[in-house]
């Protein structure tokens, strides 16, 4: 017999926040269907690399996640 375990997905909310340096220059917010707010934000984050604001003309640029449930 064969068992699976089904992870309960939950909706989240993540803002991504785009920085040069220290300086906060777009923010843009994914809907993420997770098992937890670690996986969303890292899903987000992995969906983030595909914004335009993630250019790599942008001195100092970095991202940071906050998610919260939908």
């Amino acid at each position: 017999m064969r068992t699976s375990s089904q992870h309960s997905l939950q909706s989240f909310r993540v803002d991504i926040h785009f920085f040069s340096g220290n300086d906060l220059y777009a923010c843009e917010t994914y809907r993420i269907d997770a098992p937890d707010w670690y996986r969303a934000e890292q899903q987000a984050l992995q969906l983030s690399g595909e914004s335009a604001y993630d250019n790599g003309r942008v001195p100092d640029l970095r991202r940071t996640a906050t998610s919260s449930l939908a």
